[in-house]
């Protein structure tokens, strides 16, 4: 049996590169487990925290580093920001977040025709996606109500008030709080925030949520729907190797669960066979920007 840890030791990166790769979580994150197999340990992955210090820091500090890229999920985005995000990293024009064009990157592993190329896969390829298929069915609900509770609580988070700035207007605290009990934009955010909590646009944005998922079809199936792009891809990648993966234990010694995850992950990015095109696309992104030899 092969060994991954032998392989990929994120330690021998080379971090005099001024080239740097954000991704979401900490040092024990999939993300940063898998990334640094991906780029072969030729690129300095750093993890960054939640999603919003990654977008923070995308938008801070592109002018001062250009060579730092942030790669973050989905999450609420729609296609047309994500395809943005990736077309603005060619031009180099404004900041450098990359969104994944599906919901996390453990989605890109759930694809059976990707998937079954694992030497630890212990079912067939029909199995494999009649538990893909089952398991998804069982989120699809919860997961679109989730989409719409993340949609939601972000596009709140707007910034839709400006602070004060006239001096003149603030002689006295009378005055100070006439101007800010009747500042417009309250009254504005406390109509959208209503809208956007009302029954009625809760359940518009779980239907076309819903329907983008399915296609519009009473029950998902391969081929049909994005539903393998947007379900939680995790949950599910945790499922299938535990029932569908085997490993064989070494001296004695069983492995974790999350040991047991990586060596397959690792098995599976050694794989050029149907290997998924946004990791290629990813690639050839980051090393274009290496090739022009950027400068902090």
């Amino acid at each position: 049996m092969r060994d991954y840890k032998s392989d990929i030791r994120p330690d021998e990166i080379n971090h005099q590169s001024k080239h740097r790769l954000y991704v979401e979580g900490d040092e024990d994150s999939f993300d940063y487990f898998a990334l640094n197999i991906l780029f072969e340990n030729k690129l300095s992955i750093k993890p960054l925290g939640p999603v919003f210090y990654l977008k923070s820091a995308a938008e801070a500090f592109y002018r001062d580093h250009p060579n730092y890229y942030y790669l973050v999920d989905r999450d609420h985005h729609d296609d047309k920001f994500i395809q943005d995000c990736w077309d603005n990293f060619r031009t180099q024009k404004k900041h450098n977040l990359i969104v994944w064009k599906r919901r996390e990157i453990e989605n890109y592993f759930i694809e059976p025709d990707y998937l079954i190329n694992s030497e630890y896969c212990k079912v067939s390829k029909k199995e494999l996606k009649r538990k893909i298929l089952e398991l998804s069915k069982t989120r699809l609900f919860l997961d679109a109500a989730n989409y719409v509770v993340i949609a939601v609580r972000e596009e709140l988070k707007q910034n839709w008030i400006q602070k004060f700035s006239n001096l003149e207007e603030f002689p006295n605290e009378d005055a100070a709080l006439e101007k800010l009990t009747t500042a417009i934009e309250f009254k504005n955010q406390a109509s959208k925030v209503s809208e956007k909590v009302s029954t009625n646009y809760l359940k518009e944005r779980f239907n076309k949520h819903l329907h983008l998922m399915t296609g519009g079809q009473k029950n998902i199936s391969f081929g049909t729907g994005s539903w393998l792009n947007l379900i939680e891809g995790k949950n599910v990648l945790s499922q299938i190797i535990n029932t569908s993966f085997g490993v064989p234990v070494v001296d004695g010694t069983q492995l974790s669960i999350k040991e047991k995850r990586n060596l397959i992950i690792w098995d599976l990015l050694k794989v050029k066979k149907n290997f998924p095109s946004d990791f290629i696309e990813l690639k050839q992104l980051i090393q274009a920007r290496l090739n022009a030899g950027n400068i902090e």
